[in-house]
């Protein structure tokens, strides 16, 4: 085949085609081999087929039979960054094998199966067991693990202190903390991270920023929930009273919608419907609020029923729920934005406007 052929058979998705391109190529004699080819071959390898022990050889063979080419350069770097996964002499390169297979193909295996054979990747003796430690961790954290995930990130920072898989695990150990909003544990595994370098300063900040924001809304949350809970407590007293005060024959069964309603309803319908089909994200939040809204604007109108029944005066009541109605709203909008994480996205979008 020429030159180009194999370039594009090399390019396929096909992996029993791939295999057959990659060993004709393993085949080539040297004076007959390119180092494009060879190079090409061993990303295939790398990528693809997942054998980082093949990569490496066909990345040794453009060195050696074609020293002075454009790709030998790249080709060392590769060599040398998978020579320590697979050991100077590739004692460890069906480990290193695993590993990538295990990394390409997780999202199809039983997540039991996963760990177990991350688990024993991570602790056999072989120069890429913080890398598969350092990625289980990441794979629990992604899977909502973080508990666990946070005991492996430990691990790595434990067995292998000055490996750089160390520093990432702190960095990844800090953002597990935040996703599980346990904003001290945040805070000390970034107060850790060295800050020798700019950059090193401006991840650490970051993370202890993003501890301290967490921190701050978690209280507000709080709060919310509180102002929610005042809100339909002051509106439920507000209905017994009105309803306890009024004649037998006046009373109006607070079960039927008052008459905002029938103007309420339907544009809230509206709203969650366009939600759910145009942006799923912020569906949820905007559920909340519309529900929200309306059953303290059902309380609120059935209590100045109860008034009107009777002929109470209705106008100080009025003022008092629509402050009461407007602050429970504004709560549950806070509640509903923290829990399903668009409060940044909020912030964003008013910052910058929505996206085009």
């Amino acid at each position: 085949m020429s030159r180009d052929a194999l370039l594009d058979a090399l390019g396929t998705d096909n992996l029993h085609d791939l295999e057959r391109t990659v060993a004709a190529i393993e085949l080539l004699p040297a004076s007959s081999s390119d180092p494009d080819v060879l190079f090409a071959a061993g990303r295939a390898c790398e990528d693809k087929l997942l054998d980082p022990g093949r990569a490496v050889a066909l990345y040794d063979r453009i060195v050696a039979e074609h020293p002075t080419a454009r790709v030998a350069i790249v080709a060392t770097r590769h060599a040398a960054a998978l020579r320590e996964q697979i050991g100077p002499h590739g004692e460890t390169a069906a480990l290193a094998a695993e590993l990538a297979q295990l990394i390409a193909r997780a999202d199809a295996q039983p997540a039991a199966a996963v760990q177990e054979r991350a688990e024993r990747l991570a602790t056999a003796a072989w120069p890429g067991a913080p890398g598969a430690a350092l990625w289980l961790a990441e794979w629990l954290r992604r899977s909502g693990k973080f508990a666990e995930a946070q005991a492996h990130y430990a691990m790595v920072t434990a067995r292998w202190p000055e490996a750089p898989e160390a520093r990432a695990a702190l960095r990844g150990g800090a953002g597990c903390a935040l996703e599980a909003h346990d904003w001290s544990l945040a805070e000390a595994l970034a107060n850790r991270l060295p800050a020798t370098e700019p950059a090193d300063r401006n991840a650490r900040d970051d993370l202890l920023a993003a501890a301290a924001r967490g921190r701050r809304r978690a209280r507000w949350y709080v709060v919310a929930w509180l102002a929610i809970a005042v809100a339909v407590a002051a509106l439920f007293a507000s209905l017994i009273e009105a309803t306890l005060r009024s004649p037998p024959g006046t009373r109006r069964s607070a079960l039927r919608p008052p008459i905002e309603i029938v103007f309420i309803g339907p544009v809230a319908a509206v709203l969650i419907g366009v939600a759910f089909t145009a942006h799923r994200l912020i569906a949820p939040a905007v559920a909340t609020i519309s529900l929200g809204g309306i059953a303290l604007a059902w309380l609120s109108g059935a209590i100045l029923e109860q008034l009107r029944a009777r002929g109470r005066s209705r106008r100080l009541r009025s003022i008092a729920h629509v402050i009461t109605c407007l602050a429970g709203v504004a709560a549950l909008g806070y509640v509903a934005l923290t829990r399903d994480n668009l409060v940044d996205l909020l912030i964003e979008t008013v910052r910058f406007g929505p996206e085009r």
